[in-house]
């Protein structure tokens, strides 16, 4: 957490803090979040919220939203929906939060679905939802980003233009992971390329190692990973101590940047869908804002936070838009019906797709595990 975040260390601190620029007098807006701290999705999510925090923050130094601050309260749900309702309850309930923002993982947005619907909440730039997750949202849930369904469809044309035929599947053992298994393996077959295999790993450090031996005795060509990057370094690893080598291929959900540096030599040959542009991108103006704000604040510079920074934006936008009328049935109305370009990427909800972005790209890790441009 850098020095300045409006992020709150946990549930029992007092809900939201206002940053040092917020004035005092002028009433906050409050915006809530349910995350975990641990678990498959947390380093996802600090990443996403450390980005995001740059984009709030300089909306309050630059006067708020009409002159009212932003105030985030983030609340830890431990993964668990049955907290993250209850969370979520009394940010909406009894603290009247306007809206919630980048809540994290399918089942807690899912069973957060019934509440927002109740009492009209928008939540925008949840992480790590499912696409089923997010149909079931459609209407009060707001996605910035390409839908899971999208790059599945991006790397199997990719798979099918090099030649790649034999295709193992790697997927959490989860429903989320299960939908990602489908959605992949649709992919490949509307290609016309084989699935020989699929392994599902669990949060045990061992079956991701367990999983790379079943799939290397398979000989794939290439291997797609629905996991976290934790458990992709782990098989990619394991593979490699096997002197096993086909193509590793990831969804953007594979993008934690610390797990994928620890890899090593072993992350050449590793490419990932991601939906966001590229960070280090020089010609975009508000791209090298994004830098500079990272910079200043010590936020590592990444898809992840980026995507926070995107999700930010969008948010902010809206809350612009709605001039002074600063309510949940404006703010959804005018969510519902946004177009915006930010950071080179188009986000249009009046699609009413499964995201507001349809970009996706193909990115290669070099040895070190940093992104090649």
């Amino acid at each position: 957490m850098h020095r300045r975040s409006l992020v709150l260390a946990g549930a029992a601190a007092p809900l939201g803090l206002l940053l040092p620029h917020a004035q005092a007098a002028a009433t906050p807006i409050l915006i809530g979040r349910t995350a975990p701290r641990q678990g498959p999705v947390a380093a996802m999510a600090r990443a996403h919220a450390a980005g995001a925090n740059l984009a709030f923050e300089a909306a309050n130094a630059a006067g708020g939203i009409g002159g009212r601050p932003i105030r985030w309260a983030d609340l830890d749900d431990g993964g668990d929906p049955v907290r993250a309702l209850a969370l979520a309850r009394a940010l909406i309930v009894e603290q009247q939060a306007l809206a919630l923002f980048g809540c994290a993982g399918s089942q807690s947005l899912a069973a957060l679905e019934p509440l927002l619907r109740e009492h009209g909440v928008p939540a925008v730039g949840a992480v790590a939802v499912a696409d089923s997750v997010r149909l079931l949202c459609r209407g009060v849930g707001f996605f910035a980003r390409a839908s899971h369904a999208q790059e599945a469809e991006v790397l199997a044309r990719h798979l099918a233009t090099v030649g790649l035929q034999r295709v193992a599947i790697a997927h959490t053992a989860s429903p989320f992971g299960q939908e990602g298994l489908k959605l992949i393996g649709d992919a490949l077959a509307a290609q016309r390329l084989q699935v020989v295999g699929s392994a599902a790993l669990t949060a045990e450090d061992a079956t991701a190692q367990e999983a790379s031996r079943k799939l290397m005795a398979l000989s794939p060509q290439a291997v797609v990973l629905f996991v976290p990057g934790s458990q992709a370094a782990a098989m990619m690893a394991t593979a490699a101590g096997l002197k096993r080598h086909p193509a590793f291929f990831g969804l953007s959900i594979v993008g934690d940047d610390e797990a994928l540096r620890r890899i090593g030599p072993q992350a050449r040959g590793l490419a990932i869908t991601q939906v966001t542009p590229n960070p280090w991108r020089e010609t975009d103006r508000q791209m090298e804002l994004y830098r500079q704000q990272a910079r200043a604040a010590g936020v590592e510079i990444g898809y992840a936070s980026l995507a926070g920074w995107i999700d930010a934006q969008v948010l902010i936008e809206a809350l612009r838009r709605c001039g002074g009328q600063l309510q949940r049935p404006r703010l959804t109305a005018t969510l519902r019906v946004m177009q915006l370009f930010v950071a080179g990427m188009a986000v249009d909800f009046s699609r009413q797709d499964l995201g507001g972005s349809r970009f996706v790209d193909l990115v290669q890790l070099s040895e070190s595990g940093r992104y090649l441009g």
